[in-house]
């Protein structure tokens, strides 16, 4: 309705390890001027437990002009083996960022390869 964002994202890690790991690393890093708050999320549906994923990370502050999946998985393997693309959650209409996303790790063990 107000067409702005809010400023949050999600990130989902298979290992515990890695979500701890980045959240420690990247916990108010700038990215693109805008600090990041990166902490662990609760998970709302069973179905959401029953996914194959260790952690899921929260993103939030992302620059809804800026910062793309593209910019989030290029961020986050570093840390990791993604299992599945970032997603940065867009409004319906107009596909805009609404500044916040999710990431899926692997494993630690990845991360060394």
């Amino acid at each position: 309705v107000t067409q702005q964002h809010n400023g949050y994202g999600f990130i989902e890690f298979l290992d515990v390890t890695d979500a701890d790991y980045a959240m420690t690393v990247l916990n108010m890093i700038k990215l693109f001027g805008r600090p990041l708050r990166v902490s662990k999320s609760s998970l709302n549906s069973k179905a959401e437990l029953s996914r194959d994923v260790g952690a899921n990370l929260f993103i939030g502050n992302l620059d809804p002009i800026d910062v793309d999946e593209s910019l989030l998985y290029d961020t986050f393997s570093a840390f990791g083996t993604l299992i599945r693309p970032p997603k940065i959650s867009r409004d319906e209409a107009t596909e805009e960022s609404k500044g916040f996303g999710f990431v899926s790790f692997d494993t630690f063990q990845a991360s060394d390869m």
